[in-house]
């Protein structure tokens, strides 16, 4: 099947310089001074924000200032449950067509507006009318939304969809009359949200500057201001938490010893909620042989992975789900590493030693690709796969896989902010997404989960798991663990998707 490849691309930046911007960290102003009692912190994040305009979106950067300037009908909670925000609570109709969402009555913007249905009715509308909204992807099931009344809302759907609630955490609720009257270029310059914390400064490629806002329904926080700096080099984020500079900030696991043996920061660390996985072109070439895809599998040692190459900070998976993602499965087998059993396979498939591409980044949203793509390639030469390494930078690679232009070997990575598998099934499994296979009976099964909820979604998605693992259509290799350098006065816990919520932030 033809498919045209569509995918997001993160823009890349390059400020490696950007810590030495920083001046605000977890601290109070000098004695005697009138700000005496204040608390800020500092937080690094590795893109720059790009858009504030929450019905545009923008990139990965954008995410945590926006869960914090905006709220959202639903929240995604710490353990991957979904909890009330905005809507007090909500009910559906038997098939999950029709979904009710009940307002909370307290909700004001930033700007003294009491949030109404009409707000989150103009929200949801306006992110289909933005021809140049990112958001729209998350609304393709949703045929109309209507205020009920005051604090009612109603979403009718085209298709029975059992995580509708999660699919809303998505969208922010914007205030129509400040929209209206700024327009969505003047609203990206001065946001009006109704989240824990308020606007106060934009310099793009520099810093966000929020304040905490009093009159938030959930009280307001403990911070009263944070300053979100773009840092997107890992160098430079550790630099910056070794230094005193910036307060928070992600650094790579192999960083570990070093920001530790400065003693002025402190490492918290988290399961993530990233799979790493080889990905395979079964269109054509060798790796349309299902038996060699079999031997593949079978030749990699994924715990030898994890000790070596990312010294124990991971957890080997044989799903594309992380635990800490809903739809990860407790009753499914992984396949154990046999190389014995690899060979046989090989011999079984008629595999004559042709060589087979592997193409991954050099760079980007996979700690260690190099080094990750090499052992592979170790392992499998040991069972006789003859794999041929082509290493290339992140922005390379990100065009050749947006043209469907993976051959052989690739790897790959899916990080579902909505902690859900809902994601990685929409698009690596679905009959929309631009994989490098072709499944029907897997397709459906996508289909019908979205049509059932709790124990028996799970019992469908683990299915799934089962037939891709069969099928040797994608192999995941493993979940890393996700590291932050703190300034030990913070209070401050990181979350499985890797966002700065910093509502429940303090300083000891």
């Amino acid at each position: 099947m033809s498919r045209k490849r569509t995918r997001w691309a993160l823009g890349a930046l390059s400020s490696i310089a950007a810590v030495a911007l920083l001046t605000a960290c977890a601290g109070t102003p000098a004695p005697g001074s009138s700000a005496e009692s204040a608390k800020s912190v500092t937080v690094a994040i590795t893109q720059d924000p790009e858009n504030l305009n929450p019905v545009v979106g923008g990139s990965f950067g954008a995410l945590s200032l926006e869960f914090n300037l905006f709220d959202q009908l639903a929240e995604i909670n710490t353990d991957g449950s979904v909890g009330p925000r905005a809507a007090s609570e909500w009910t559906s109709n038997e098939d999950f067509t029709v979904w009710d969402f009940t307002l909370r009555d307290d909700v004001t913007f930033h700007d003294g507006s009491t949030m109404t249905a009409d707000d989150v009715v103009f929200s949801f509308e306006e992110v289909l009318a933005e021809p140049d909204s990112t958001r729209q992807l998350w609304l393709t099931d949703m045929t109309s939304v209507e205020a009920v009344d005051d604090t009612h809302v109603r979403f009718t759907l085209s298709t029975p969809f059992s995580e509708w609630p999660r699919q809303t955490t998505l969208i922010s609720i914007v205030p129509q009359a400040a929209y209206e009257e700024l327009g969505a270029d003047g609203f990206n310059q001065q946001p009006v949200g109704s989240g824990p914390f308020q606007f106060v400064s934009w310099q793009r490629g520099q810093s966000v500057v929020v304040e905490k806002f009093d009159d938030y329904f959930g009280g307001a926080p403990a911070l009263d201001t944070v300053e979100f700096v773009p840092v997107p080099a890992d160098d430079a984020r550790v630099t910056g938490v070794q230094s005193g500079t910036v307060d928070i900030a992600s650094i790579p696991t192999a960083q570990i010893p070093a920001v530790e043996a400065t003693g002025s920061a402190e490492v918290r660390e988290i399961p993530s909620h990233q799979v790493v996985y080889l990905g395979f072109n079964t269109e054509s070439g060798p790796l349309a042989d299902a038996a060699l895809r079999t031997a593949i599998l079978q030749a990699i040692d994924r715990d030898a992975i994890v000790d070596t190459i990312l010294d124990g900070r991971a957890e080997s998976n044989s799903q594309l789900v992380a635990p800490t993602v809903v739809g990860f499965s407790d009753t499914l087998e992984p396949v154990e590493y046999d190389p014995a059993a690899a060979e046989a396979a090989l011999e079984a498939a008629g595999y004559a030693g042709q060589e087979i591409p592997f193409q991954y980044a050099l760079d980007g949203v996979i700690p260690l690709g190099a080094e990750l793509a090499q052992a592979i390639a170790g392992q499998l030469s040991e069972v006789g796969v003859n794999v041929k390494l082509e290493g290339t930078d992140n922005a390379s690679y990100d065009i050749v896989n947006r043209e469907h232009g993976l051959t052989g070997l690739f790897l790959g990575q899916f990080s579902p902010s909505i902690l859900d598998a809902g994601l990685p099934l929409r698009f690596l499994f679905s009959a929309e997404a631009t994989n490098y296979f072709d499944d029907a009976e897997i397709e459906q099964l996508v289909v019908d989960q979205k049509a059932v909820a709790d124990a028996a979604r799970l019992a469908v998605i683990s299915q799934i798991w089962e037939i891709n693992q069969a099928n040797g259509y994608v192999a995941p290799l493993y979940t890393p663990t996700a590291a932050y350098g703190v300034n030990p006065a913070v209070v401050w816990e990181p979350r499985p998707d890797g966002l700065f919520i910093m509502k429940d932030a303090d300083i000891q």
